[in-house]
């Protein structure tokens, strides 16, 4: 009869191990295609939660603060709050029986509204000191815990049944995944705690990805000098503006800005004094652009500025505004400071209703006039 429990026992073990295990596939696929952090975060947490997942209530997931050493803090959390409303999820997933993606990509719909518990999770800071009161989440640093640590952050584990484990990337810890029974349900047993440890690893070389994703692709979309959007963000944003002004929507206006005598700045100062001082004009511009003011460098010291539903009175009060705040801009030099100046030339789409082209050819047009007529100030473009 003992004999029996053992195998019988063994038998349990070995499913919920083969469930856990098909779970933890699930769950790369679905982590494979999120390609921003957050959702690379709701991935996991989905996978750890929602009953269809490894069946915990809730799960959360700290990362190192970037402003505080010695801190982490809550990036994501999900899960209900109250019995009540665990009851109410649950019924709704054993009358609904959604699989995992169908779970996780209705959840993405709403991740731009963070819940009770994720507004809870992103507010909260953990020291990870030595003290002897830390909380599982500082525990789980070394290595995975359960039902361990003094410290419940307010209420916001329940450290009976909490369990952590670090996530680890190429180059060490990147965060703690976290998860607990709160809400009553027989606690994890040891299987359950090893595939948790194995997805806690996952997800942390899939988080480490999404960053370093998020990462290239803004660079793509940033101009490393100015930090400036970039040429060809700039012209999709263009392009954009006008196929909805061509289409009866609020017009148009560019202003094409070029900074005056700047070949004779690289030539009497040097390069590395040129380019600081293109990043000193694109940090003021970041400073002084409005709501639907975008702008990008356009090529070399030759930048450009969208201006949604801007028409011609309103495109050249903008570009006047742009004019001085650059004349306050100034770099340290050899023998003193070098300052800019500017030429703009401004067009917008009112009389005209072709592509970005026509405009761009306009504005240029512009810029040539407010050049030979001695710098440093705003011309409009002829109309039509």
């Amino acid at each position: 009869m003992v004999e029996r429990g053992r195998v019988r026992t063994l038998e349990q073990e070995n499913a919920a191990l083969r469930r856990a295990l098909r779970l933890l596939h699930d769950l790369a696929n679905l982590v494979r295609s999120a390609d921003e952090p957050e959702a690379a975060a709701y991935a996991v947490l989905t996978g750890v939660t929602a009953g269809i997942g490894l069946g915990f209530h809730r799960a959360m997931i700290f990362v190192p603060s970037t402003d505080v050493e010695g801190e982490l803090v809550g990036m994501a959390g999900v899960g209900p709050t109250t019995r009540e409303e665990a009851d109410r999820i649950w019924r709704s997933i054993e009358t609904d029986g959604p699989d995992l993606e169908t779970l996780y990509e209705a959840g993405l719909r709403r991740l731009g509204t963070h819940g009770m518990l994720d507004q809870r999770v992103r507010a909260t800071r953990v020291r990870v000191d030595e003290s002897p009161l830390r909380s599982p989440i500082a525990l789980a640093l070394d290595g995975p815990v359960f039902a361990q640590g003094g410290d419940d952050l307010a209420g916001l584990l329940h450290v009976p049944t909490t369990i952590a484990a670090p996530m680890r990337g190429r180059d060490g810890v990147v965060g703690v995944l976290a998860a607990d029974h709160a809400f009553g349900g027989e606690p994890p047993d040891p299987s359950l705690r090893q595939v948790f440890a194995l997805v806690a690893d996952h997800a942390g070389r899939a988080l480490e990805s999404a960053r370093r994703f998020a990462r290239v692709a803004r660079e793509a979309r940033t101009d490393a000098l100015t930090g400036l959007d970039a040429r060809r963000v700039g012209l999709e944003v263009l392009e954009h503006a006008l196929s909805h002004a061509n289409a009866g929507g609020p017009p148009v206006g560019l202003a094409l800005i070029d900074l005056d005598d700047f070949k004779r700045v690289n030539d009497l100062h040097g390069h590395p004094v040129g380019d600081a001082l293109l990043a000193a004009v694109g940090a003021r511009l970041r400073s002084v652009a409005g709501r639907g003011e975008r702008v990008f460098r356009y090529g070399g010291e030759e930048l450009g500025m969208v201006l949604e539903g801007a028409d011609g009175p309103a495109a050249h009060a903008t570009a006047t505004r742009v004019l001085e705040a650059l004349r306050g801009v100034c770099v340290r030099a050899a023998g003193g400071t070098v300052a800019v100046t500017a030429s703009i030339g401004v067009a917008t789409s009112e009389a005209r209703t072709g592509g970005a082209a026509q405009l761009i050819h306009a504005a240029d047009e512009a810029l040539l006039r407010a050049k030979r007529s001695g710098k440093d100030r705003v011309v409009e473009a002829d109309a039509g």
